[in-house]
């Protein structure tokens, strides 16, 4: 029985490695071809200060450069190496994103809110280490009724799903308190009134309530 002889690599993928180590990268050609964009660009002495919003968001290389700042922590080392090369480190792109996207603060301080609490049924005068959190969630909520979901709006449902809910926010308020603190005279309260109101109640409403053993189904 003869054993299968491996092919040598082929001269030619040798030649194109010399020529490009990234010629056949793990990621897709589209990204890499980008860089090479934003590459030759600093390379050729432009402009370039990622972490001050140049060249702006609003240009094609610089809509990349976002997009790849925003999500440089999912990206393959190699390519964070890459983009390293042009000066695009890990805090310039946070910075970078921060800039670009003012809401991702916000979402920074939301999350940081639900990891403690759960949830982001926050009265409106909620500060969260300095940043008035309850105002901005209520106005995320207004303009998301009014003009639809936005980013913000995205990235706090990841968080939250309930954070803006079809029914209004002093019944998911309460809803919070009755969750943390079941057994107060005024939880109990609450909760005999959802009993007796149940037909009136939103499916989902009725999903929350029974998921968190409020009340029986």
């Amino acid at each position: 029985m003869t054993k299968d002889i491996e092919a040598p690599p082929s001269p030619h993928l040798q030649k194109l490695a010399a020529i490009d180590p990234w010629w056949n990268p793990l990621w897709d050609l589209h990204w890499q071809r980008n860089y090479y964009r934003a590459r030759d660009h600093v390379q050729a002495g432009h402009p370039f200060d990622p972490a001050a919003l140049i060249p702006s968001p609003s240009t094609a290389l610089g809509t990349w450069i976002t997009r790849a700042c925003l999500h440089y922590h999912q990206l393959h080392p190699d390519q964070q190496h890459l983009l390293t090369l042009i000066g695009i480190t890990a805090e310039v792109a946070h910075t970078r994103t921060r800039r670009a996207h003012p809401w991702r603060t916000a979402v920074e301080h939301a999350t940081t809110f639900a990891e403690t609490h759960g949830h982001l049924a926050v009265p409106r005068d909620t500060i969260q280490d300095g940043f008035p959190l309850g105002q901005w969630l209520n106005k995320q909520r207004y303009r998301t009724r009014t003009t639809g979901p936005t980013p913000a709006a995205h990235a706090l449902t990841a968080i939250d799903p309930w954070w803006n809910p079809p029914w209004g926010m002093a019944w998911q308020n309460a809803y919070q308190r009755a969750r943390t603190q079941p057994h107060t005279p005024a939880t109990r309260r609450w909760i005999t009134k959802q009993q007796r109101i149940w037909p009136l109640l939103h499916p989902d409403q009725q999903h929350l309530l029974t998921a968190a053993e409020l009340i029986t189904a």
